[in-house]
């Protein structure tokens, strides 16, 4: 004998109906395991049990009133979700872990197991983080930000290996706190001196904001002004600035990007401006150049310049006005030629007026000003994105996928993509790896957070709010669908339940194409 697992499905919610299918477990004397109740559908996990007593407990439970369906499964929902969740994250080329509220580790990926912890086969799950490294100052930065910040990000030595540590909160929509996700990214350098062969043409855009930004970024780049970018993170802030550099007059000369949000103040400035040898313990004794003088003749990027601290907004000011570097710990001044490009995600306006940025460096930085739309701006830039995205992804997992399902695509369209272009492409290559057939399907799509509905969201209270959704996606569901059963195994909903939920709502299916 072996333990069941079961979903019991009901077509109507009322009081005490799953009291009834418990007392039929207990009138047979079989013991549960495990046991999750929600509107409409139960989940039961049974101790092992003779089929001779199944088949009976079968037919009674069948017969209860308000029970549409009794199915055996093998997997609980959550249990596959799990499952599908680990296998994504081991193929996933960057360490990811899972910490508890308390900084104690629940999950880690196969590549945070051999790069990171060094466990060689040794479970860890239950060991806090600081046993490895001191992981303290991401979790407060998130909390005196409230959790509003949606990544804090640090520059670590971990072994011999430099990476960048991001902690994000893992909330719901209540902005209760669940867990931290800690990922860690290898990088060879603190700033970008890679090929840069970027151009316009990598930026994919079909929508008229998307190219009309790309029109004023071509503009720009035939003069030699400062640009500033702004827009979420995720965006493309980048890319622009490397395809106005390519397409500027110094494309034959390096291009230098720098995140003034991931390095600390003091390693930022001598990375910035340089600094003498023997200008502070552990520096080189000959001395180092900045970027500024390493980009001679090219282009110096400031990612995330609102970060910058006052006192390095002020030498960066200087530097901008006279032309000339400062090393740290030097009295000489270095003539400088470069063209700067800043960026940021966010308000510089109102951080001019909270006194957190220099009005007179926003003066210098934003000669030319290039915002870029958020991807729930540019719905219909999705469906090209995701041809780009599947191409790229179904060569690396050496799959062919050819097509999308439709409630896959409009899965994709309804989300808000809070991460942007960033987060589409990660949930592309989640699906292209999860992908069992030759079309991407609503189960291959794992989305980052909680789907924000288009819906009205004044209806008053809350059970108005989710009926008026209810509706919605029924009438959706009916108007593609060429039969009423056809719709109901669409929703994964009874044909039972799906007529009783069109009778509340008042729905006719005559009249659905006035809806």
């Amino acid at each position: 004998m072996e333990t069941k697992k079961i979903k019991l499905t009901a077509y109507e919610d009322r009081p005490h109906i799953t009291y009834e299918a418990l007392s039929v477990l207990y009138k047979y004397d079989v013991g549960l395991i495990w046991m999750e109740v929600y509107a409409f559908v139960a989940y039961i996990k049974l101790m092992p049990v003779g089929d001779d007593v199944w088949e009976n407990i079968k037919k009674e439970l069948e017969n209860l009133s308000g029970w549409a369906t009794l199915e055996e499964i093998e997997l609980f929902p959550f249990e596959e979700k799990d499952t599908e969740m680990k296998n994504v994250l081991d193929v996933i080329h960057h360490g990811v872990t899972l910490l508890s509220r308390n900084g104690d580790i629940k999950y880690f990926n196969n590549y945070a197991a051999d790069k990171i912890f060094n466990t060689e086969g040794k479970d860890i799950t239950g060991i806090n983080i600081d046993k490895y490294f001191d992981c303290n100052k991401l979790i407060l930065s998130l909390k005196n930000s409230r959790y509003k910040k949606p990544v804090i990000k640090e520059k670590m030595m971990i072994g011999r290996q430099l990476y960048e540590v991001n902690l994000q909160p893992v909330i719901n929509e209540e902005n209760v706190l669940s867990s931290y996700l800690l990922s860690f990214y290898d990088i060879d350098d603190v700033y970008d001196r890679y090929d840069n062969p970027i151009t316009f043409d990598d930026i994919i855009a079909e929508s008229n904001k998307m190219l009309e930004a790309i029109e004023q970024g071509k503009l720009y780049s035939k003069s030699d002004s400062p640009v500033l970018i702004t827009g979420e993170s995720g965006t493309g802030k980048e890319l622009f600035a490397r395809a106005i550099h390519n397409e500027s007059k110094r494309s034959t000369k390096p291009f230098i990007a720098i995140n003034c949000a991931a390095i600390p103040d003091q390693l930022l400035e001598s990375e910035l401006f340089g600094y003498e040898g023997g200008a502070f313990t552990g520096g080189k004794k000959e001395g180092k150049a900045g970027i500024f003088e390493i980009a001679k003749g090219g282009t110096v990027f400031l990612d995330e310049i609102g970060d910058m601290a006052p006192h390095l907004q002020a030498k960066l000011l200087r530097v901008l006005q006279e032309k000339k570097v400062r090393r740290v710990g030097s009295s000489n001044e270095v003539n400088v030629d470069v063209r700067l490009i800043s960026a940021t995600n966010q308000n510089i306006d109102e951080m001019v007026k909270n006194k957190e940025f220099r009005l007179e460096l926003l003066f210098r930085i934003n000669i030319f000003n290039i915002n870029i739309p958020s991807l729930r701006e540019r719905k219909e830039d999705l469906p090209i994105l995701y041809e780009h995205y599947i191409n790229i992804h179904s060569k690396r997992y050496h799959k062919e996928i050819t097509g999308i399902d439709k409630d896959a695509m409009r899965k994709l369209i309804n989300y808000n993509w809070p991460g942007n272009v960033r987060e589409f492409q990660n949930v592309m290559e989640r699906a292209v790896a999860l992908s069992t057939t030759k079309a991407i399907m609503p189960k291959d799509i794992f989305l980052n957070y909680d789907i924000v509905p288009e819906a009205d969201t004044d209806a008053g209270s809350l059970r108005k709010y989710i009926e008026n959704l209810e509706k919605k996606k029924i009438i959706e569901s009916l108007r593609q669908s060429r039969s009423v059963r056809e719709a109901a195994r669409s929703l994964d909903v009874t044909h039972t339940l799906l007529i009783n939920r069109m009778k509340k709502y008042n729905i006719d299916v005559k009249q659905i194409a006035n809806y």
